[in-house]
C-alpha cells in the first residue's frame, strides 16, 4: 500500500465514521428504540446522570480493547491499539451531533419513525463499505471473537449473550432511574432492517473498495 492509498482510506474511513455516527444520531433523537444495545445504555446514562452518550460509547469500547488485551496477553496484536483513537473519533463525532447539531426535539410521532427509518438506511449505507474497507475492527465486536476463540463459544452466542447483558442493564437503568425505555419499536425496526440493507450495501460498493485497494 503506497502512502497516497493509505492517506486515501484513512480519509474515506473518517468519511464512513462521520456518516456512521451522524446516522446514529438520528436514531437517538426519534428516542423510539435505538439498534446498538450501546446507545440504550448510553441514552439512559445521560439521562440519569449526565455523561454524554458519545463519552460513554468510548469508555465501553476501551474497556472491550483491554478486556482483549487481558484474554490474549502476547497474543494481542500491535496494531489493534488503533482500535483506541477509532472509537475516540467515533464518539467525538456522536456529541457533535447529538447535542451541538441536531439540538431540536421531535415532537410527532411520525418525524420520530421517520428519523428512525433514515437512520437505519443511513447505517446500512455508510456500515457496508466500512466493513469492506477492514482498516479497524469495532471494539466490541474484536472482543466477541477473541472471547469466542479463547473459550471456544460460538461467536453468535456470545454476541447475543453481549446484546442481552446491555438490554438489561439498560432496562434496569430505565426502572430504577426514573427514566423512559430505551428497547422499544425503533429497536425492532433497527433489527429487520440493518442486516438486509447492510449486505445490500456491501454488494454495491464491494467493487469500488476493491478498486481502492488496488490503487497505487
Amino acid at each position: 500500500m503506497t502512502k497516497k492509498n493509505a492517506a486515501f482510506q484513512i480519509l474515506l474511513l473518517l468519511f464512513l465514521t462521520c456518516g456512521t455516527a451522524f446516522s446514529q444520531t438520528l436514531a437517538l433523537k426519534a428516542n423510539i428504540g435505538v439498534c446498538a444495545c450501546w446507545d440504550a445504555v448510553g441514552l439512559n446514562v445521560y439521562e440519569i446522570c449526565g455523561l454524554k452518550v458519545g463519552t460513554l460509547s468510548m469508555i465501553l469500547h476501551i474497556l472491550c480493547v483491554l478486556v482483549q488485551l487481558a484474554i490474549q496477553r502476547r497474543e494481542f496484536q500491535v496494531r489493534k491499539i488503533f482500535q483506541i483513537p477509532y472509537v475516540v473519533v467515533f464518539g467525538m463525532f456522536l456529541n457533535f451531533f447529538y447535542y451541538d447539531m441536531l439540538t431540536f426535539e421531535l415532537h410527532s410521532y411520525g418525524m420520530k419513525l421517520l428519523f428512525v427509518i433514515l437512520a437505519y438506511i443511513g447505517l446500512g449505507l455508510f456500515l457496508g463499505p466500512l466493513l469492506l474497507l477492514n482498516l479497524v475492527t469495532i471494539p466490541s465486536e474484536a472482543m466477541c471473537i477473541v472471547i469466542s476463540g479463547k473459550y471456544e463459544i460460538d461467536y453468535a452466542k456470545v454476541r447475543i449473550s453481549l446484546d442481552a447483558l446491555c438490554i438489561i442493564v439498560s432496562l434496569i437503568l430505565s426502572v430504577s432511574g426514573g427514566v423512559s425505555i430505551k428497547v422499544r419499536e425503533g429497536t425492532i425496526i433497527g433489527m429487520l432492517m440493518l442486516g438486509p440493507l447492510e449486505k445490500l450495501s456491501m454488494k454495491i460498493f464491494a467493487p469500488f473498495i476493491e478498486k481502492i485497494k488496488k490503487m497505487k
